[in-house]
């Protein structure tokens, strides 16, 4: 499973995005804007998509994503919801 020391600090994620793969699940965190005018905020986006293909050269059809807090609690909840994907989507699939 996932693991909160095997990702990037919150001040790496304010410049760059974080991607990943596991067990036939690949992932991503960036920070990203939710809302529009003064409505919007700043999030983390976690993505996760089945390998084999990067994030550019996968179908967005086959993309699922969630936005949550930008912080180290948001970085958690991150690491909480790709654990449950893979275990109720890719590691089905690789049984």
């Amino acid at each position: 499973m996932l693991e909160r020391s095997g990702f990037m600090p919150i001040n790496y994620l304010k410049k760059e995005t974080y991607t990943g793969s596991f067990c036939g699940m690949r992932y991503k965190m960036a920070k990203a804007q939710a809302g529009e005018g003064e409505e919007a905020k700043t999030v983390l986006r976690v993505t996760h998509w089945p390998e084999p293909y990067g994030f550019d050269a996968t179908k967005d059809e086959l993309k699922t994503w969630m936005d949550t807090t930008f912080d180290e609690e948001g970085i958690q909840k991150g690491i909480d919801w790709l654990n449950q994907a893979y275990q109720e989507t890719y590691q089905k699939e690789s049984r």
